[in-house]
């Protein structure tokens, strides 16, 4: 048993009750004055009954056909009978997790543990009365101390409650109050027990009240309460039933009209008890507490600094997608039922009060404005009660959605907090399965280093551990590093391990997703000659797939600020980085160069992860195409051929640099789509397909690879960061938008868009293939083959891209800040490109480089291509378009922006007064041709988009290529022009740019 001590900063949410928030602070009419005649209500009662149905509800909403008829598929199993029981496992482990832990009743604490326990409570009810925060029944305020050690501790025991019985918060029947004198809120009542549960006994004190713990509550009951005489066995788990949507609403409706009780006095319920009740009908153990159990979902989300309605009702609807919510604020909680015919979000709770401001004042009462209604019962409602008063409304009150059901998924993947783990148990045989698999490394771990267990799972597995046992069936959890999804993928390192046959387990409590053995031996590997660069003994399947992501995904998260590298192998030798480094053990990475340009990285990242892992691997030689004719491939040269160097790592090294880096071009990405002999094929739009390690080949000769994915937030947008390579080796990222992934869905010239490795299967006669198009149809997890990208617009392209990275409408400042921050990036890489473009020249004493002619202008060999900037400078246009273009977007799609008609040009007007802010606020510099730092802004690029059209030539001095113009001061220290005969080809090419389109080849 896991035994947690109930910190104090928790006990104010534990005495604190549930069910009408804040409590109120209306202070009656004192006694001792005559009460006035009046002839009339007064016009703004202090309190009232409140009526029968609330305000805006209907007698359909008070019926669970109602709601079953509305809510997504009211069958759906959300969580099966197991996990269920996983779940109350998770619970009963507390921690900082869940404030209030469900207790296990099968062990008592130690007395040292239950006396600091106790302690802990009552000083901090001593500052409660200190500070004059509690007073007795007759508004006096309380003096009393207790002493945390009872009088008597017996044999522990369990017995069983026979009668209906009060758990008092402190050793004392006596009444505890808020200054408001509301007697229905007894702050010393903390719970109620009933009939038939179980408790534990671990106190006398000398009064003879006695501590008692239940499964969700500890606390005191009075000498005579009903408990059996005799001790009885420890109660049986709960018997578990799939929760479903229609399960629990008929449930939550069987209370509807009971009456509210604050700490289950007489046998009411307040909201939490409600809660806990229902899903109790189920199995389900929920903790006692309203605080306890917003902590206690399959996963929560803390809206509390969400400041729009609007975007926390979006919130709260992706969220009953994924299974059944609760909203919480402090002090109550909620079962949210959906939205009825007219789109009004309601709930199902028990509740004591709400308030709403006055229609009128009363002349002879100015201060009074509004009134407080008392409810006392379980009702559905609306999430508009107490709109305008001084504790506003339900909605603008929430503060937590906690989700009991499904995993996040990919709408709510960055803002949700999973549950912690239920503890699993090792298995009795290791399997893998279902799109989940272990992995290790190195491949021979021999105790004397580092051993990282790495897990992959192609759905969202939820809330789950990685764990270890040891050869002696220890259980070891080391900390877990968590990478995005799809595929979801858990890393965790054990420090030089024993000896022995480990095994890692992925799973929750009883469910267990995947198992595999690690064995630690002694000694060096053999090694096994070989004629091939590297002899393949594993095959491309969807596991595989998914950790070649995982180590894409790996090795290029990296905090913003630092966004490029001066090679590749300074990544692979990064061990903190690189998933795979030392992986044979014999130090492979220390003398490992690579150095990719945009056409070498997707591939140089493929070779180097199947030499790894032992896994087939080939390339084709490719054409370049022309006009109206894609380009196309020859045969397929693979990894079995005949090592040209000695030694496992040299010919891997030879192979990489002269093979592959020779072989292949930026055209070798622009194949058409319905070509079979390529080296990659088109993929479907799905954040399943475009997992990390995807390519992305523009149709102009750019080629990117997808490195993570950044789910969007609560206050930010999503981002698609890729990586690519320059001619001059450096690697870098960038964000997925119009500004730098160009796209085209015509196919006649090019087959532009997001495109997978095409798998390489090797026989049983080891003949070497590659897979179809038509046998690529999600075969063995396995990415399918589609021509969706092709089939819309290329508006439609990036709608459906902008559609994956933020699948949730989002403030439209946060999307227009985050255009702004991949601008500020645009520039910032271009800022290097001029750089060394200057030093290369510099290098040359300034002799021109030759300029060539036509769509060369793009794609060519030499200084010209690795140091002029058109392809940078049409992607610098068109991210400043993009920038510029949001406003119209939002006039165009609102909805996109969670905006109704009304708000637009209000937004509109917001918006651009905020963008004109952030172009002006953010600021660069680059090195005028004198040496001198010279400072400039985004909204000076953006003013001066016209002369990035002529920016782009390496011959021309760094003032004229950040758009100085003669006549400005700026231009003065300008020394260098290009050749006249350069410029006036410029001038003719001018239009290229202006129309942000490259001519045909």
């Amino acid at each position: 048993m896991t035994y947690t001590i109930v910190h104090r900063a928790a006990l104010a949410l534990l005495l604190a009750g549930c069910g009408q928030g804040t409590p109120p602070e209306v202070q009656p009419e004192s006694g001792a004055e005559a009460t006035p005649k009046v002839e009339a209500p007064p016009v703004c009662p202090p309190r009232q009954r409140a009526p029968e149905a609330m305000p805006r509800i209907g007698a359909e909403h008070r019926t669970a056909a109602y709601w079953l008829a509305r809510v997504p598929g009211p069958d759906e199993v959300l969580l099966t009978p197991g996990q269920v029981a996983d779940h109350n496992a998770a619970l009963r482990q507390g921690g900082s997790a869940v404030p209030f832990t469900v207790y296990d009743l099968g062990e008592p604490p130690e007395a040292v543990a239950l006396q600091a326990e106790v302690r802990e409570r009552f000083d901090w009810l001593a500052q409660r009365f200190e500070a004059g925060k509690y007073v007795d029944g007759d508004g006096q305020p309380i003096v009393s101390r207790f002493d945390a050690t009872p009088a008597a501790r017996p044999t522990v025991a369990l017995h069983r409650v026979e009668r209906l019985t009060q758990i008092y918060c402190a050793p004392t029947r006596a009444a505890y109050y808020t200054p408001s004198l509301d007697k229905r809120f007894n702050r010393n009542h903390c719970s109620s027990l009933r009939p038939g549960e179980v408790v534990r006994v671990e106190g006398v004190w000398p009064n003879g009240m006695r501590l008692v713990r239940a499964r969700y509550v500890y606390g005191w009951v009075a000498p005579d309460a009903g408990l059996s005489a005799h001790s009885v066995d420890p109660p049986t788990p709960p018997v578990t039933r799939p929760l479903t949507r229609r399960a629990i609403i008929e449930a939550a409706f069987r209370y509807l009209g009971k009456p509210y009780g604050w700490g289950g006095v007489a046998g009411g319920r307040d909201c939490s008890r409600f809660l806990m009740d229902a899903f109790a009908e189920l199995g389900l153990e929920l903790p006692r507490h309203s605080a306890s159990q917003a902590a206690a979902g399959t996963f929560d989300i803390d809206v509390s600094q969400v400041s729009g309605e609007q975007e926390k009702l979006l919130l709260i609807d992706a969220a009953a997608r994924r299974g059944l919510v609760l909203l919480h604020f402090p002090g109550h909680i909620m079962l949210y039922l959906g939205r009825d015919a007219a789109g009004v979000p309601m709930a199902i709770h028990a509740f004591a009060e709400y308030l709403a401001p006055c229609e009128a004042t009363d002349p002879a009462r100015p201060d009074q404005v509004e009134t407080l209604f008392e409810v006392d019962r379980v009702l559905v409602s609306d999430l508009e009660l107490g709109r305008g008063s001084s504790r506003t409304a339900f909605v603008e009150r929430i503060t937590k959605v906690t989700v009991l059901g499904k995993a996040p998924g990919l709408e709510l993947d960055g803002v949700a907090r999973l549950r912690p783990a239920a503890p699993v148990q090792k298995p009795t045989e290791c399997r893998d399965g279902g799109g989940v698999a272990i992995y290790y490394s190195p491949k021979r771990p021999d105790g004397r280093g580092p051993v990282r267990v790495m897990a992959t799972a192609s759905e969202d597995p939820g809330p789950v551990e990685l764990a270890l046992f040891t050869p002696d069936g220890e259980r070891v959890v080391p900390p877990t590093k968590r990478l995005g999804g799809p595929p979801f993928s858990y890393v965790a390192t054990l420090d030089r391990p024993r000896t022995g046959r480990w095994t890692a387990v992925l799973g929750d409590g009883d469910r267990i997703l995947a198992c595999e053995p690690v064995r630690v031996r002694r000694g060096k590997p053999e090694a096994k000659a070989t004629a091939e660069v590297w002899a393949p003994r594993r095959r491309w399947t969807g596991d595989a797939e998914n950790l070649y992501a995982a180590w894409v995904e790996s090795l290029f998260s990296h905090t913003e600020e630092n966004l490029t590298w001066k090679n590749l192998h300074s990544l692979t030798r990064d061990p903190e980085r690189n998933l795979l480094y030392d992986h044979f053990g014999r130090g492979e990475d220390a003398d490992l160069r690579l150095q990719p340009d945009c056409a070498d990285l997707p591939y140089l990242l493929r070779a180097y992860f199947a030499w790894k892992m032992e896994l087939p691997y080939g390339f084709r030689r490719c054409s370049r195409g022309r006009s109206g004719r894609a380009p196309s491939c020859g045969d397929v040269q693979t990894n079995m051929s005949t090592r040209e160097k000695d030694g496992d790592d040299d010919a891997f090294q030879y192979f990489s640099r002269r093979r592959i880096r020779n072989a292949v071009h930026s055209a070798s990405g622009r194949t058409a789509p319905d070509d079979d002999e390529t080296d990659y094929y088109p993929v479907p739009l799905t954040r399943a397909a475009l997992r990390p390690g995807t390519l992305f080949a523009d149709p102009h000769g750019h080629m990117l690879v997808v490195a993570r994915w950044i789910p969007q937030g609560l206050d930010r947008y999503g981002a698609l960061i890729a990586a690519d390579a320059q001619p001059d080796g450096t690697v870098g990222r960038r964000r997925f938008w119009r500004g730098s992934f160009l796209f085209t869905p015509e196919t006649k010239d090019v087959g532009a868009g997001f495109k997978a490795f095409r798998p390489v299967v090797i026989d049983r006669e080891r003949e070497v293939t590659t897979l179809l198009n038509k046998e690529l149809r999600g075969k063995d997890g396995l990415a399918p083959f589609s021509r969706e990208q092709y089939e819309g617009s290329k508006d439609d392209f990036y709608a459906a891209m902008e559609a994956l990275i933020n699948p949730r409408p989002l403030d439209p400042r946060a999307r227009q800040t985050s255009l702004v921050d991949a601008l500020a990036e645009a520039v910032a890489r271009r800022v290097n490109s001029v750089d060394n473009g200057v030093e290369f020249m510099e290098g040359r004493a300034w002799r021109p480089i030759e300029m060539p002619t036509g769509y060369a202008v793009f794609e060519t060999k030499g200084a010209w291509e690795d140091f002029s900037t058109p392809a940078r400078d049409m992607r610098l246009l068109i991210s400043i378009d993009t920038v510029l273009a949001l406003v119209d977007q939002i006039r165009r799609a609102p909805a996109r922006y969670g905006l109704r008609a009304e708000q637009v040009e209000a937004t509109v007007a917001e918006v651009t007064a905020h963008r004109d802010r952030l172009l002006a606020e953010r600021r660069f510099e680059y090195t005028r041709s004198n040496g001198e730092k010279q400072a400039s802004t985004l909204k000076q690029i953006v003013d001066r988009r016209d002369r990035f059209e002529m920016s782009y030539n390496p011959n021309d001095c760094t003032e004229l290529r950040w758009g100085a113009r003669e006549g400005e001061p700026e231009f003065a220290t300008c020394a260098r022009r290009a050749p006249s005969k350069q410029q006036r080809r410029m001038v003719k090419y001018r239009p290229w740019f202006q129309n942000r389109q490259r001519p045909p080849r």
